[in-house]
């Protein structure tokens, strides 16, 4: 009894002393030279916080026929839902590391009958113990039957907070998979809002192409008929005709680029080709988007590939924490108990069936030593991988909002130049078309003014489209699209 008392008592102090250590296992954090260090602004004299990162997709895209498209993608899209089930296959590897931090109780319930030969070992054994001085309920019956319910208890006492670094660790990277899944969204919705946008662009394309076909058509039959009066040359007629069916060969690129786009569209909201309704050129023209960008140190909240980054790093540091704790020794805990006995009637008399086992063991690695310090620079050189991502992704993110910016001053002022140009071209084939009927210029000049009328209007519509793009893109750079 004084050695059981002995056993406990030590067993006891060896779980204290297991969640002393724990209790003071902390949390891995960014160190002052980890974090991130931005400049104060995008290179603009403001220091406005006021950022379109913090509006809702509904809010940034007021066309509710795209929000209706940005729904049924969020909710059907393929790629988009395979990042959802990652996310949940992160929170279950994080509940397994929860567990490793739990005792592993177990219950059994087992019963048995075997027969012993009359000249083996067993069988004789088990006739000599039956003496006459034994109670007879305490004889060993012919054939033995054995009946046990028990539990089983066992647990590895977390000493040096291995296995509470490893739970960080599945923690961290449950939480960077939340981030990636946020990010997936932005990408999502800033790819369907392209797609969206220069399908409308290439509604207004076909326009212009048509008109052009038009106009063509009109300056041939013109010409031909002045070529039978004689005023003009074959030659001149020649020259239309070409010209409109190289617009026939744009006409029909065109038509098949429209036809692909749609297709590409009812692949992101996950449906097979369906017809894509969409707004017209001229509301699109109309559209008006928020535009403040706010500070650069916002970009470490708002960007979820950021965040998803960060989170790795703190996993990473996790991981090798616990790849150096595990040159520690580990405790073991076992304890077990229940009730065994080969007759029913006896089976839960107490104590005398009573049956239970006390235990601990400590190990410590010695031959796996090389084994262990390998896995340890391992760790080692994947937290600083994962430092320098982090680090990449900030840098990456701060030039691609400059260069966004730029981009949309940039096209505000050429399309500001771009509506003069085509004021004076819509003019140009206007005169050119009279003073060719009065023959006072040749079909050279027509042709001159019709094609770069067109060219202005195509580039003017490019504008129009890229400018629509470049406000998705930088409202997706800054971190928009997750709520």
């Amino acid at each position: 009894m004084m050695t059981m008392m002995k056993n406990k008592n030590t067993l006891y102090g060896l779980v204290l002393l297991a969640s002393v250590f724990v209790t003071g296992c902390k949390a891995p954090q960014l160190t002052q030279e980890e974090k991130l260090v931005v400049p104060e602004t995008y290179g603009q004299a403001s220091n406005d916080s006021t950022t379109i990162a913090t509006l809702s997709w509904q809010q940034f895209f007021q066309d509710t026929i795209l929000q209706t498209y940005i729904r049924q993608a969020l909710a059907n899209n393929h790629s988009f839902r395979q990042t959802v089930e990652r996310v949940r296959m992160a929170q279950n590897q994080l509940m397994r590391a929860k567990g490793g931090l739990l005792p592993n109780i177990s219950a059994g319930l087992g019963a048995g009958v075997q027969r012993f030969g009359e000249y083996s070992m067993d069988g004789v054994g088990n006739s000599t113990t039956n003496t006459p001085d034994l109670e007879k309920e305490k004889h060993i019956p012919d054939p033995y039957s054995d009946f046990t319910l028990g539990i089983q208890f066992e647990w590895e006492a977390d000493i040096w907070g291995k296995l509470s670094h490893k739970k960080q660790a599945a923690a961290a990277r449950w939480m960077a998979s939340q981030e990636a899944a946020r990010y997936a969204q932005t990408l999502l919705i800033s790819e369907l809002a392209t797609q969206y946008y220069e399908l409308i662009g290439l509604d207004r394309q076909k326009e212009i192409i048509k008109v052009a076909i038009q106009n063509t058509e009109d300056s041939y039959k013109l010409t031909y008929e002045l070529k039978q009066e004689g005023e003009v040359t074959q030659l001149g007629v020649d020259q239309f005709e070409s010209r409109l069916l190289q617009l026939r060969g744009l006409l029909l690129e065109n038509e098949q680029q429209i036809e692909e786009k749609e297709r590409a569209i009812s692949s992101l909201i996950g449906s097979y080709p369906t017809e894509i309704r969409r707004i017209s050129f001229r509301e699109m023209e109309d559209l008006q988007f928020p535009t403040e960008v706010g500070v650069p140190s916002q970009l470490i909240y708002n960007r979820p590939d950021i965040r998803s980054a960060e989170q790795e790093l703190l996993a990473s540091k996790a991981d090798s924490e616990a790849a150096r704790k595990a040159f520690f020794p580990s405790l073991t805990l076992n304890v077990g108990g229940g009730f065994n006995a080969f007759d029913v009637s006896h089976w839960f008399t107490a104590p005398a069936s009573l049956i239970y086992n006390l235990g601990a063991g400590l190990t410590a690695p010695i031959f796996k030593q090389h084994e262990i310090k390998a896995l340890w620079n391992d760790a080692q050189s994947a937290q600083r991988i994962a430092l320098l991502q982090y680090q990449e992704k900030a840098l990456k993110a701060y030039e691609e909002i400059v260069n966004l910016i730029r981009s949309h001053d940039n096209l505000l002022k050429r399309n500001k130049l771009k509506k003069e140009e085509r004021k004076l071209h819509a003019r140009s084939v206007s005169d050119a078309n009279e003073l060719f009927k009065l023959s006072f210029i040749g079909y050279l000049e027509v042709l001159s003014a019709d094609e770069k009328y067109m060219e202005c209007e195509l580039d003017y519509t490019s504008l129009c489209t890229r400018h629509c793009i470049n406000q998705v893109l930088l409202y997706r750079a800054l971190g928009g699209g997750t709520l």
